[in-house]
């Protein structure tokens, strides 16, 4: 059975991944608030046949069904949520009514908040150490993790949502740092490749832990507490989680309504940390930009080239440790199991026996050796003595000398 109504189910196959995902989120939360009003078994389909009901009255006994069920929907419904997430869900709900032939004049929509300022639309300029309060303040793995991954990738929002488990699983298996994404750019078609370092892996092998049964088509990024089965986050969720996190850290400038910290502002982040850092185009191709001619070569590059090139950009995108810094850890701590340490053991002791036993059996043959030549340089001592003329050389007196030497060598040995 459907969530929404036939036609709502039509209207959402005609958008793109994302906005579904964001115009389903709107609509769920509206039919909330229609049920508790109208009755439980009430819907879309209720809400469209009472707008044209009443258009089928004359225009003066007309009333402004939709305006008036939006404006309630906001003071009842949305009182905590940000001006964009207001304004997205009354345009998810405008742009059905409009499919349908339905014009919804926001103007008589009193208390739809007005879009932020420019001057104060800008993002918040993060520093590392705003990031790592930023993710000590969150109060979930998984929301941990999505502001990791963003700033360590520089993937938009909508990118994070859209990931399957099946994007990271073969190298986050076998332990692959930093983690490298495969990926297709919703927004322009651009094939692309970027990467999660060691501090956004950490992070996501946490928040993983806390779910069950992952398959490849599983979202990587999941709702807290999704019906049927889980569901990909969506990019309104995010916002709403930033905007949760920014009004507990003193770091964030409040603009109203709206968010400095909002997630695109960590993909200006990893863009920024990087400027003048590391080759422009390189940085460019990790963010998903279209990229011409000779500049889209990143793209045909060897994986494992494009990590070492990550690996140094990594430095200036560390919150706890590098990739460098944990591969280096693990080679230096090498643990062995017990049973590896007890054939060590016996194999040293083995060896230990056979080089004595060489070594005794070397010394024997030795003595051997010596005692033979000994006694046949001694047996000339006598017969060189006689000879004065000999005897009284230098070279005579050399050769006494290492006959006495060899005698006393052969001493020592027999002493042994």
């Amino acid at each position: 059975m459907s969530e929404f109504s036939n036609e709502i189910d039509e209207y959402l196959t005609l958008k793109s991944k994302t906005t579904r995902r964001n115009y389903a989120s709107a609509y769920r939360t509206f039919l909330k608030y229609y049920k508790t009003k109208h009755g439980e078994d009430k819907g879309f389909s209720h809400f469209l046949d009472r707008i044209f009901d009443e258009l089928k009255k004359p225009r003066r006994e007309q009333s402004k069904i939709a305006e008036m069920e939006l404006s309630k929907f906001i003071d009842t419904q949305l009182p905590k949520k940000s001006n964009n997430t207001i304004r997205l869900y009354i345009a998810a709900i405008q742009n059905f009514l409009k499919y349908k032939g339905v014009t919804v004049a926001t103007g008589f929509i009193g208390n739809m908040p007005p879009p932020t300022a420019k001057k104060s639309n800008r993002k918040h300029e993060w520093k590392i150490d705003d990031i790592k309060e930023f993710v000590k303040t969150a109060s979930t793995y998984r929301d941990k993790a999505i502001i990791i991954c963003m700033f360590q990738s520089g993937l938009a929002v909508n990118e994070i949502c859209n990931l399957d488990y099946g994007d990271v699983r073969k190298e986050l298996e076998e332990e692959v740092l930093p983690l490298c994404l495969k990926l297709v750019r919703e927004k322009t078609s651009v094939e692309f490749k970027t990467f999660f370092g060691r501090d956004a892996v950490k992070y996501l092998r946490l928040y993983l832990a806390t779910r069950k049964c992952l398959t490849p088509n599983s979202p990587l990024f999941a709702k807290m507490r999704a019906k049927g089965g889980e569901e990909h986050i969506t990019t309104s969720i995010i916002q709403e989680t930033f905007n949760s996190i920014a009004e507990k850290v003193s770091f964030i400038e409040k603009n109203g309504g709206y968010n400095a910290a909002r997630p695109h502002s960590l993909r200006a982040a990893f863009n920024s940390r990087l400027t003048g850092k590391i080759d422009e185009i390189l940085r460019e191709f990790w963010m998903g930009h279209a990229l011409n001619g000779v500049k889209s070569a990143y793209l045909n590059m060897p994986t494992d080239e494009l990590r070492k090139l990550y690996m140094t950009a990594e430095e200036y995108l560390k919150i706890e440790k590098t990739s460098r810094d944990e591969m280096e850890e693990k080679s230096s701590h090498v643990k062995l199991t017990p049973e590896v340490e007890e054939k060590i053991k016996t194999f040293s002791s083995k060896m230990e026996k056979e080089m004595k036993l060489a070594f005794n059996s070397d010394i024997d043959e030795l003595k051997e050796q010596l005692k033979s030549a000994t006694e046949l340089i001694y047996s000339f001592e006598p017969v060189l003595s006689t000879f004065s003329a000999v005897a009284d050389t230098k070279e005579g007196q050399e050769l006494i000398l290492k006959i006495k030497e060899a005698k006393a060598k052969q001493e020592w040995a027999e002493a042994e």
